[in-house]
Formats: structure tokens, C-alpha cells, sequence
């Protein structure tokens, strides 16, 4: 819901929209989640009476602290999540450590479920990076070899991915913007809910800046983030990383190994210093859940 849309929708719709696509990960929220979350401007008194009204005509359901939709057996879920996922970011933030000692990394964050304490056991960890402008097949060739090193990295075509490392996704410093293509609200959740592990945390800053429509699909959760990270000087992002020719001999090299493992690095089609890298993309399959479980609750 972007925010052109926002005044025509109800905070009574907008909270079931919260916990619609809190329910597709069995993820059930406190009352101040919900707010946080909101695709809508609301304070968190109209949220906390509109939870209060909802729970009265029977739409959604509270236990403990947290709501939900339906099943109670989320609250359950969501404590074995959170238990699991402590773990598995002590992996995260030791592999992030390692990867942020390289000159041409300037970020590593964690991105998906674990990142909000909601992964699974069979999960894998799934790292954000943000490399020296110029440096991007650098970063990465450097971010697989120290991932190997540590034994974590997940291989193209693995089935098993428990606690394995994804490097998903890599950005250059001055180059932040996502494509139009990736701007919905699955972006908009991933995007705001990354946790940095490693680095320059101004990067992380910089990224919601230039990435101003996430605040048109979750204003809340864009203020709240942006306010709380530090401004830390990114001079370097000005700065390319130089030595072209090694850069150049890193993306040919890459790009050859791809072909030859017949697995295709992703770069978005209008900008080639974008790395995208994910197994199984789950972006359009969750999409397609959350408008199912919107129909199901406009029913």
C-alpha cells in the first residue's frame, strides 16, 4: 500500500494487513509490532483502541501479549523461533565480523526471518552486503572465499541450508537504490527489517535515504529505523575503490565460473553494479499468499 493509497485505507484494514503477513510466517505480533508494521501513518493509541474493537467483532485473536489471526499455536512457534534464531546470529555476526575486514566491504547485514528473530531450525542465514563503490565483484569474490573458509557458505543447488551462509545480496556504496521491479511491500519488510552486523552502520542509514518509497509502504517502521541508526561518516562512498583492472578481472572471473556451473549471477537489468543472488526466491510466492490471505479476511 503505497503511501498515495494510505489515506484510503482504514486503520482496521491496515492492522489486519499486519497481521496477515505476520501470519504467513507463523509470527504473531505485541501491540507495539503492530504499529510498528502498520502500512499506514496511526498513532499507537488509534492502534491500540482499533486492536481493541477488532478483538470485540471476533476478527482477530490475543494471547498472552500478542495477537493474531487464528491459531494460538503461533505463540508456541514464535518462542522456538526466537530461541533458534540466537544461535544461528551468533553464526551470522561472527561470519559478518570476518567478511567486514575486507578493504572493499563497507556493510554486512542479515536480512529474511532471522533478522527479526523468526527463523527456523532448516533456515539458512542470509547476508546483506554493501561494498566500496567500485569494488562490487570484489567484495564478493572476497565474501565467498572468508565464507569458505569459515565452512558456512551454501552452494548453489544445496537442499540442505540449515545454518548455512546465503550471500543474497550486494549494493556498492553510492549505487543504494533498488529497481522499480523489487519495490512492493515484500521489499519494503526486508528492506526495514535488515539487522547490520558488521561495518559502517551510516551505510545502513544511507540505504533508507536513498530508498525513500519504503516510507509509502510502511511509514511507521521507515521513521522508527531511520531515527534509531547513527550518522557515521560514509566519506569513502564518494571514492571509488580503484585498481579497475582488478575489479574488472574479479566480474570476468565470476561471471566465467557462473557459466561454467550453469548457475546465473543476478544483476538488476538496468544497473550492473547490483547483485542479487537468492535459491529459492521467495518474493513472488509470499506475495501471492499475503493478497490470498487479504481476500480470505475482506470475505
Amino acid at each position: 500500500m503505497r503511501l498515495a493509497d494510505q489515506k484510503a485505507l482504514s486503520l482496521e484494514k491496515a492492522v489486519l494487513m499486519a497481521l496477515v503477513y505476520a501470519d504467513l510466517f507463523a509470527y504473531p505480533l505485541t501491540a507495539d509490532e503492530v504499529w510498528f508494521w502498520l502500512p499506514r501513518e496511526a498513532t499507537r493509541k488509534e492502534t491500540n483502541k482499533t486492536l481493541k474493537r477488532l478483538l470485540e467483532i471476533k476478527k482477530i485473536r490475543k494471547q498472552s501479549s500478542f495477537y493474531f489471526l487464528a491459531d494460538p499455536g503461533v505463540i508456541l512457534a514464535r518462542g522456538r523461533k526466537e530461541a533458534c534464531s540466537g544461535k544461528k546470529l551468533d553464526l551470522a555476526r561472527k561470519v559478518s565480523q570476518g567478511i567486514a575486514r575486507c578493504p572493499w566491504v563497507e556493510l554486512v547485514a542479515v536480512s529474511g526471518n532471522l533478522a527479526i528473530r523468526a527463523a527456523s531450525s532448516s533456515d539458512d542465514v542470509d547476508l546483506f552486503i554493501i561494498a566500496l563503490p567500485g569494488c562490487l565483484y570484489r567484495a564478493r569474490l572476497a565474501s565467498v572465499l572468508i565464507t569458505e573458509a569459515f565452512g558456512r557458505r551454501r552452494r548453489p543447488g544445496e537442499r540442505e541450508a540449515a545454518d548455512k551462509i546465503c550471500l543474497n545480496l550486494f549494493l556498492e556504496g553510492d549505487n543504494l537504490v533498488l529497481p522499480k521491479s523489487r519495490q512492493d511491500f515484500y521489499t519494503a519488510h526486508e528492506a526495514l527489517q535488515l539487522l547490520p552486523l558488521a561495518g559502517n552502520m551510516g551505510f545502513y542509514r544511507q540505504f533508507l535515504l536513498d530508498n525513500k518509497w519504503l516510507a509509502g509502504y510502511l511509514p511507521q517502521a521507515y521513521r522508527v529505523r531511520l531515527k534509531g541508526l547513527p550518522v557515521e561518516n560514509i566519506a569513502l562512498a564518494s571514492k571509488r575503490g580503484g585498481a579497475n583492472w582488478l575489479e574488472r578481472v574479479a566480474e570476468v572471473s565470476q561471471l566465467f565460473y557462473s557459466r561454467c556451473r550453469r548457475r546465473q549471477l543476478v544483476t538488476n537489468e538496468n544497473n550492473k553494479r547490483q547483485l542479487f543472488f537468492h535459491p529459492q526466491d521467495q518474493r513472488w510466492k509470499i506475495l501471492a499468499r499475503f493478497n490470498k490471505g487479504l481476500r480470505k479476511i475482506a470475505s
